[in-house]
């Protein structure tokens, strides 16, 4: 997909605090069965070395750090569900009750809007989508319209303006600027996670009826099914045709070489998202969480939140955020800006 801020940062809703592994994968389930809506008010490779060590040990093997990590803002009981970001001075967060933050690179700005929203993408200041439990709101510099769509999102992607995905229970939408068309249907298939590298080249991950992980790609013209693999996807990144990675809420990480899809890392914990800025700076979240880095060598924690994570996104090593429960983390200075401003996006 390129930069992460063309998808849709937020897989999972989680509830408040850390959880016990087994009470997040029945939350999981629930959730994906559910989507957005609430009550409204590569020949395979070797496996990385690293990989084959946490399968023995899991997350608690990686090395830690914290690089830059902080609280930028919490919104108490108030479930943040959707994240994006498009530039350095622009973070989008989306929230259960409604509201939409945004960061304008000094401070924080809030837009109430009159449903519960989930998934969230952002391409520009012009262009951007929210899935709602109304349908898909598009932002066009101005104002939230609502698009259509007549099922429940349950993820969000964008290469550019012109070539936006979303998938739901049925299959695989795309926004031809006056309307979604159906692309592909999924027959016996739940998907969680979609990402675009590119217009020709996108990702849809989720899982089958058998419980098995399911990867299907986009080349430009149809979409096909790329790999099934023995567990369910959460999440997919792909920085280009031959870089990508897939999450697990059991714990594995898939590698995509270009040709075959790998399993690299088994760190058990349950991924709820990943993403990044291009092959060797790729960044997940754990319910648990944590923040995961790879930095092309192999995966570290990066910091350890003291909440549960649900999604994350990434314009550079300098600008990355993650959603909680209720709270935002960055990695972008706040500067002196303390709470939301009712000033506009």
């Amino acid at each position: 997909m390129g930069p992460s801020r063309h998808r849709s940062g937020e897989r999972y809703r989680l509830p408040q605090g850390r959880v016990p592994w087994a009470a997040v994968v029945v939350v999981l389930v629930l959730v994906a069965a559910c989507g957005s809506a609430v009550a409204r008010a590569p020949a395979n490779p070797a496996p990385e070395a690293v990989g084959n060590e946490l399968a023995a040990a899991g997350a608690g093997s990686l090395p830690q750090g914290t690089a830059g990590w902080q609280v930028a803002w919490v919104t108490p009981s108030v479930h943040l569900t959707g994240l994006s970001v498009f530039d350095g001075t622009h973070a989008w967060v989306a929230a259960s009750d409604g509201r939409i933050y945004a960061w304008d690179g000094t401070g924080w700005h809030v837009q109430q809007l009159d449903e519960d929203l989930g998934h969230m993408v952002a391409v520009d200041q012009r262009d951007a989508w929210v899935s709602s439990d109304d349908g898909i709101r598009h932002w066009d510099g101005k104002r939230w319209t609502l698009t259509g769509h007549d099922g429940v999102v349950t993820a969000l992607a964008a290469a550019d303006a012109r070539h936006v995905w979303a998938t739901d229970a049925t299959g695989i939408r795309t926004w031809s600027g006056t309307a979604w068309t159906r692309q592909y249907a999924a027959t016996g298939m739940q998907f969680r996670g979609i990402t675009a590298a590119d217009a020709s080249h996108a990702w849809a991950v989720g899982s089958n009826a058998d419980g098995s992980g399911v990867v299907v790609a986009w080349d430009g013209s149809t979409w096909s099914v790329q790999a099934t693999l023995p567990q369910p996807l959460s999440a997919v990144y792909a920085s280009d045709a031959r870089h990508g990675w897939a999450v697990s809420p059991e714990g594995s990480i898939y590698t995509w070489d270009g040709t075959t899809w790998t399993q690299t890392a088994d760190l058990h914990i349950v991924l709820a998202d990943v993403t990044g800025t291009d092959a060797a700076h790729v960044w997940a979240v754990a319910a648990s969480g944590e923040v995961l880095f790879r930095d092309g060598n192999g995966w570290a924690v990066q910091y350890q939140a003291p909440t549960t994570l649900s999604g994350i996104a990434a314009l550079d090593a300098g600008h990355v955020w993650a959603i909680g429960f209720d709270t935002v983390y960055s990695t972008v200075p706040q500067g002196g800006t303390q709470g939301w401003s009712n000033s506009g996006l």
